[in-house]
């Protein structure tokens, strides 16, 4: 049976926990190695031209300091850490840039890095094929042997309580660690926490412990006990991005590997009267995509769901608790079996237990 679309337009300007608030080109900084984000906000940025940083308010990346080749970048306080091509450890004060201070520590092809003050020292966690490294800037205090392909930590955290966990990445399974202390690693114990089904791209944790996960097309949110609370839809983002939370406003920072462009995920602004908004997709008429965005005043178990004109499904591209706030769904214009769609006018319709929106779009190749 054809299923009728009665055509519910709610708009509204609208806002809510999360909600996309910049974009950032980073097409200046050709083969970005890795980039993290300070105690400030700043965002710190390693690419194949030097050393760039991004103010907390946003803006061009400011070249900071020229080098050759790097793998990995850190920044603690006013410190920022760099392993070099060569696997070697360097970092420099800012503001004295031109006086680096290159250590004797090397490490074996490290892939991650991460600064945090143990007991009010800099410490370092690097994480090398088949270990995780706990070190000073100067000399290894401990290893864990274990399979990882990422790691998260804390922000911020006591690394000396032995309650308190960090986090790894393996196999599209993540675990956390407790028990064991960074200057004795010995002692840490594991236990899985989620495991997913799709590719994960990276993940990152926040002050509270909240997990955020990152898939192409979302981030999945597990509160501190690792709990599912809901997703955030992000559109499409490429294999190799990477997931950030800035400690200075809880804010999330995503860059996407194949644009070279960074989304800024806020948790600022102020709440919608209205429960759901559903946007018009851009760009319309569609070629081979559209992103669809929808904002909710409330977390929601919803479906979004494509049908052309004579009322009949084609292609289910959401189905998911989603968590208050602006998000974004993407559909490349096929349908249930992939194929690509005829030109035509379609409909998608956002449903849900508290209501229903739908928009029209137009496909034209």
């Amino acid at each position: 049976m054809r299923r009728s679309i009665v055509l519910i337009f709610l708009v509204c300007l609208a806002s809510g926990a999360w909600q996309f608030s910049e974009e950032i080109a980073l097409s200046k900084l050709k083969q970005v190695s890795d980039l993290t984000v300070n105690d400030n906000g700043e965002i710190w940025i390693l690419s194949s031209v030097g050393v760039s940083r991004i103010d907390a308010k946003g803006g061009n990346p400011l070249i900071s300091k020229e080098i050759q080749s790097g793998r990995s970048i850190a920044v603690l306080g006013d410190n920022v850490y760099i392993i070099d091509g060569g696997n070697r450890l360097s970092y420099y004060a800012t503001g004295h840039e031109d006086n680096t201070i290159t250590t004797n520590l090397y490490f074996n092809n490290p892939t991650q890095m991460k600064a945090l003050s143990i007991n009010g020292s800099p410490g370092l966690v690097v994480l090398e094929p088949n270990r995780i490294l706990f070190s000073t800037p100067f000399d290894v205090m401990s290893s864990l042997v274990t399979s990882a392909e990422r790691f998260a930590t804390i922000p911020a955290a006591d690394y000396s309580d032995r309650r308190t966990p960090f986090f790894t990445l393996n196999s599209n399974r993540i675990f956390a660690w407790t028990g064991g202390r960074f200057t004795n690693a010995d002692n840490y114990t594991s236990k899985l926490l989620y495991s997913a089904s799709n590719s994960i791209l990276d993940f990152c944790a926040d002050r509270k412990g909240n997990l955020y996960i990152l898939f192409t097309d979302s981030i999945t949110v597990l509160n501190e006990l690792g709990e599912y609370n809901g997703k955030i839809g992000v559109g499409i983002v490429s294999q190799g991005s990477r997931l950030l939370a800035n400690p200075a406003d809880n804010s999330l920072i995503v860059f996407d590997n194949n644009s070279s462009r960074i989304q800024i995920i806020s948790q600022s602004g102020r709440d919608s009267d209205e429960l759901i908004v559903l946007e018009k997709n851009r760009p319309n008429p569609v070629d081979n995509f559209t992103e669809i965005s929808f904002a909710l005043s409330e977390p929601l178990y919803l479906t979004i769901t494509i049908y052309n004109l004579i009322g009949e499904p084609v292609k289910q591209i959401a189905r998911d608790r989603f968590l208050k706030g602006t998000h974004r769904v993407t559909w490349n214009a096929v349908d249930e079996q992939g194929n690509l769609v005829p030109n035509g006018v379609y409909f998608y319709r956002l449903e849900s237990a508290k209501g229903v929106a739908i928009r029209q779009l137009i496909v034209l190749r």
